[in-house]
């Protein structure tokens, strides 16, 4: 790619969950663009979303090739359509958020406070970025703030529905809405997501991955025991960690607290103060509670999912715009 001029966006995926909160960024942070194309899969196409106080049409991507003319595509939309995508690399860099949910692979995987502009500056050749589950995002960011790089770490990711876009939030509020009417019918095959909280072996396989992502985005991790389950909260998730107390060689320790209150993009909740996963919700801070005890940690992390998502990949394309001469 050889421009020199502020690049073309294309968010596909716009009416959904994240899609939402990346256009809702895109202005905030005032990303310097020449052109942002709005586009999602035939069911979503047609619609119109508020983009910096203008309502925008939404098209329908019929193919990848409708990509080809733009310098930078955010893909927030399902794996399967995602990796369609990523296959025929139609020509603008992909910013993969589908990755989510699955180890990584030989794509590079990078989040901000975890991954140096240096670092991705030297990725400037790669076509295709992947962004980490936020879960993985916080346990990461939160192990590297106590330089846990050893021993074990015990970690439970609850998450709301946003998690699942919006599909599994509109699933969650009819749900809710039959419960209270004390006329719920469920297929065979369907999980009651109002008022309940469960794991099922999607929960399990992302629990792995998430495990698998921050020993990658790491220097050297916790051996980690990580758990996923889904919880009837409509906007924002949160975690539990359980480490021993980090010491250095000479069996002391800093103050965790400070450690983690001097990490970008953590927020220490007042202590004694009830601390929930509402508290989050429209924050681009982890917020964390700390229990401190001789020789353990417990940190109590909420965050809001879906804006921490699309903040990690907005900060991918706002990196590789400084970083490349081309994109600048």
């Amino acid at each position: 790619m050889s421009i020199s001029r502020e690049p073309r966006l294309a968010v596909v995926g716009a009416t959904g969950a994240v899609g939402n909160q990346l256009i809702e960024l895109i202005a905030a942070r005032g990303f310097q663009l020449s052109e942002l194309k709005l586009f999602a899969t035939e069911a979503g196409a047609m619609q119109t979303v508020d983009a910096a106080g203008e309502e925008r049409l939404v098209d329908a991507l019929e193919s990848p090739a409708g990509l080809r003319d733009f310098d930078i595509a955010f893909l927030a939309l399902p794996a399967p359509r995602a990796a369609e995508i990523v296959a025929a690399r139609p020509g603008p860099i992909l910013i993969d958020l589908s990755a989510a949910n699955r180890p990584p692979s030989d794509v590079p995987m990078v989040a901000p406070g975890l991954t140096s502009r240096e670092a991705i500056a030297k990725l400037r050749n790669a076509t295709v970025f992947a962004t980490p589950h936020p879960a993985a995002h916080v346990l990461a960011t939160c192990l590297k703030a106590l330089g846990a790089h050893g021993g074990f770490a015990a970690a439970t990711a609850m998450l709301g529905g946003s998690a699942g876009g919006m599909g599994v939030l509109t699933a969650t509020v009819d749900q809710t809405t039959d419960l209270l009417s004390a006329r719920l019918e469920l297929d065979d095959d369907e999980v009651q997501r109002g008022f309940n909280a469960f794991m099922r072996e999607h929960e399990r396989s992302v629990a792995t991955a998430i495990a698998a992502q921050v020993a990658a985005l790491l220097d050297g991790s916790p051996v980690l025991s990580v758990q996923v389950a889904a919880i009837p909260v409509l906007h924002g998730s949160a975690l539990t960690v359980d480490i021993p107390r980090p010491r250095d060689s000479r069996g002391n320790g800093e103050d965790p607290v400070e450690l983690l209150r001097a990490a970008p993009g953590i927020l220490i909740a007042e202590e004694g103060e009830p601390l929930g996963v509402i508290d989050a919700v429209g924050q681009e801070a982890i917020v964390v509670s700390v229990e401190t005890r001789p020789d353990s940690l417990s940190l109590w992390c909420v965050f809001d999912n879906t804006r921490l998502a699309a903040l990690g990949a907005l900060w991918v394309a706002e990196t590789l715009a400084l970083s490349s001469p081309a994109l600048a």
